[in-house]
């Protein structure tokens, strides 16, 4: 197999990613202050990507490579050479089902955002699925907006958990909501319940999961601080306020993708572990003298 060869595209050779992205039928804008590379083969390009400049560092777009190509290592390779000498931070969005592929080269869940990026990820969320990602830790100079939050896991008589979804996002998420000024998490999570679900209960049949935090799923370069709580569940909820939609999420679920980041990366790890350990303490021979 020939070798490859990688890129960087002057301003003037710009039309050569636009016409590769069309072939491909790829929607992905090439701006004209971005850093364009590709990877070629035999002379024809295979693959490319875009880094446009944005406050505090660079915005990927673009990586694409040629169908016949992939599973190859290829975006992998050409990661590294567009990247390998940028110091300043890098975001991009993507599927969370690529999550681990940029995890691999040095991304992780983007705990802010510029203000132009957060605005782009918010519309983008209204129709898909999305999270956004950062290389390079350099970050100081970006504020992180915080909330604080109250959330619980409700657990119905067959183990499943109650998970809702707020009107304009695509994400599912545990019920709760923001604190007011003044409340314990308590009495955030009962009168978010109260409000969302119509569901009344008292402080006794809480118990706490601990502290946990992660990056907000509907206001993009936010980070939420959240108290957890478990319940059971025994009455009838239904949708109020701003929920759009509840479901009910088995434990390991199905499929993950669709969860706001907490509870897809810190609560369920801390459930599913906990079921382990049950289910290693129920299954251990009973010691014999």
């Amino acid at each position: 197999m020939s070798a490859l060869e990688f890129l960087q595209l002057s301003a003037a050779q710009h039309p050569l990613i636009v016409k590769f992205y069309r072939t491909h039928h790829s929607r992905n804008r090439v701006r004209p202050q971005a850093r364009c590379w590709v990877v070629r083969r035999r002379g024809e390009i295979i693959g490319g990507l875009c880094l446009t400049p944005v406050a505090y560092g660079h915005f990927l777009t673009g990586l694409l490579i040629a169908p016949d190509e992939r599973n190859q290592g290829i975006g992998a390779q050409l990661m590294r050479q567009a990247l390998k000498d940028i110091q300043q931070p890098i975001w991009l969005f993507c599927q969370p089902r690529l999550y681990a592929f940029y995890a691999r080269l040095g991304f992780t869940l983007a705990s802010t955002l510029p203000e132009a990026l957060a605005d782009r990820l918010a519309r983008y969320q209204r129709t898909k699925t999305l999270i956004a990602l950062q290389r390079n830790a350099r970050m100081a100079t970006l504020p992180r907006p915080t909330l604080t939050i109250s959330i619980a896991c409700l657990f119905d008589d067959s183990g499943r958990i109650l998970v809702v979804r707020k009107r304009g996002s695509v994400y599912f998420m545990l019920p709760g909501g923001k604190s007011e000024p003044g409340e314990t998490p308590i009495q955030t999570l009962q009168r978010e319940l109260w409000e969302e679900l119509g569901l009344q209960l008292a402080e006794s049949e809480f118990q706490s999961l601990g502290h946990h935090s992660a990056p907000a799923a509907n206001e993009p370069g936010h980070w939420v601080e959240a108290e957890v709580f478990q319940a059971s569940l025994t009455q009838a909820v239904k949708v109020q306020a701003e929920l759009e939609e509840l479901d009910w999420l088995g434990l390991p679920p199905a499929r993950t993708e669709h969860l706001a980041p907490l509870l897809r990366e810190k609560i369920l790890p801390l459930l599913l572990e906990r079921e382990d350990q049950l289910s290693l303490r129920f299954t251990q021979p009973a010691a014999t003298d």
